[in-house]
């Protein structure tokens, strides 16, 4: 007989679903007046809307990515630059992040600033 099929679970999932609900979800008409725009996650170069990493699943990336401080972390859609930061903080590595979306650009700017 072959094992049971045992689903994996998410220990953020929740928290992931309301951050969609949040950013996403709940703002289909906010986000559609920028479907238009280069420069945002909404607009005709994006394949993907903006939504944030759950704060509670950043060491789950962080762990399995076993980042040093010699290694070159790269960020491709980037968004507001939190998995960066914390990478940045807690590896010590150097990080490089690309987005398209301009708000998200400002705040990762921001808060690298901040840092």
């Amino acid at each position: 007989l072959a094992p049971p099929i045992v689903a994996m679970v998410d220990a953020c999932e929740d928290e992931q679903t309301a951050l969609l609900k949040q950013f996403v979800l709940s703002r289909k008409e906010e986000l559609e007046q920028f479907a238009e725009a280069e420069d945002s996650a909404a607009g005709p170069k994006s394949i993907a809307p903006f939504v944030p990493c759950a704060p509670r699943r950043i060491p789950y990336v962080l762990q399995a990515a076993r980042l040093t401080q010699d290694d070159v972390l790269w960020d491709l859609g980037c968004g507001d630059g939190v998995i960066l930061i914390e990478a940045a903080r807690r590896c010590g590595c150097r990080c490089v992040g690309l987005d398209i979306d301009a708000p998200c650009i400002e705040t990762a700017r921001a808060r690298a600033r901040e840092q």
